[in-house]
Order: structure tokens, then sequence, then C-alpha cells
């Protein structure tokens, strides 16, 4: 469907309500993918694979109908929306599910960015702790818990670390050296994640773990 100047104004003034910019779209006119001969109009989010498509339905060139991207509950999402008011009603919905996609932090993409900034590894011991490397576990442990705080994190992410370092320091009393070091890596970064610890925090943080854990893991 073709919009009208008054229609695509509306989508523009949308657009800025929602604190973003129309410079970040592209609004153009394409060919309908459901009625030959006739225009969509079609609004994407530059950079990315985020869409709108103003369409017609394929049971009447007079019924209003979309296609977008982001959805509410799936990557695509279709909805017959009949008429004009609807539809933009839709497209409003659109753009809170865009604002809530593009202001996530993609926290597996951090996940993998934190394990490749390592230069981190151990070996393949599946040998458990001896009383005597579990007490010194317990101290290495108490070590980096009382050096965390000179590192600029805040009382709340401070205490929240601790608090998984004393479980991860449970844990090892019953699982063998390499699980546990995986375990031990994968449960920092994981924290760092959660709590939006910031990347030169982070980077303190993990310079303190291979000051303290030299032993453990291997450069």
């Amino acid at each position: 469907m073709k919009l009208m100047t008054s229609q695509k104004d509306s989508i523009f003034d949308a657009i800025e309500d929602y604190e973003l910019s129309p410079s970040q779209f592209e609004l153009k006119e394409i060919q309908s993918k459901f009625v030959p001969g006739q225009i969509a109009t079609y609004l994407t989010f530059k950079n990315s694979d985020f869409f709108f498509l103003f369409e017609t339905s394929q049971l009447s060139n007079a019924s209003h109908y979309a296609l977008f991207s982001p959805g509410t509950e799936a990557f695509h999402e279709t909805e017959d929306t009949r008429v004009w008011k609807s539809q933009f009603v839709c497209f409003h919905r659109w753009l809170s599910n865009l604002v809530r996609e593009i202001a996530a932090p993609n926290k597996w993409d951090r996940f993998q960015k934190e394990i490749e900034s390592l230069d981190i590894a151990f070996k393949n011991d599946e040998d458990k702790f001896s009383a005597s490397e579990y007490n010194d576990l317990q101290q290495k442990i108490t070590l980096l818990k009382s050096r965390i705080i000179t590192i600029g994190l805040s009382t709340e992410q401070s205490d929240a670390i601790n608090s998984k370092l004393d479980h991860l320091t449970d844990l090892a009393i019953n699982m063998n050296k390499f699980d546990w070091k995986g375990l031990f890596i994968g449960t920092i970064i994981s924290i760092i994640i959660q709590l939006s610890v910031t990347p030169d925090n982070a980077k303190s943080l993990w310079q303190l773990i291979k000051q303290i854990f030299s032993s453990y893991l291997l450069p």
C-alpha cells in the first residue's frame, strides 16, 4: 500500500516519540509482495535486519496488512490490521519492540568477547583437590575477596562476586580440578555480564585473578 503524506508524517512523529532519530531509518516504496502491480511502503532500521512493511492483504486490496521484525514474541511477525488506525497501533508496538532489541546488551556476544580476551588456560587434571590443595584454594579465594574492593566496583557488585566466590569454594570439595577451573572462569564471566561491570573494571578483575591464581591458570 502506498501511504499518504500525512500517514508518512505520522510515522516520522512516532519515531521521534520513541526517542529515535528518523535518520536511523530508510522509508521507501517497493513492489507489493502479495498484490501484483501494487505498491507497498517499506521502513527499515539502517544497518540491521529490522523492518516494518506496510502491505495489503492477499485477500483484499483495501485491507491493511503488516509484516515486521522484531516482533513481540518472534523475530518476524505478521498482522492482518485491516485498517490504517490498527496498522498504526501495530507500528507503535513494533517501535517498542525495536527499542527493546537495540537496548538489549547482547550478553552472549559479551560472554564470547570476554572469553576471547582472556589469556588463560589450564591443564586437564581430573584429580580432586587434596586437603592441602583445597586449603590453598580457600586462601587464594580469601585473598581475592579482600582485594576486589581495590578495583573500583560498587559495593553491590563486590558483594555479589564475593557470594559467588564462596559458592565456588564450597563446590570445589566435590569437583575435579579441571571442571572446577572451567566453572570458575565461566561463573566470573557470567557475573561480570549480569552485573554490567564496565570493561575497564572487568579487565582489572581478570588481572587480579591471574595474579592470585597464577599457579592454577596458565598464561
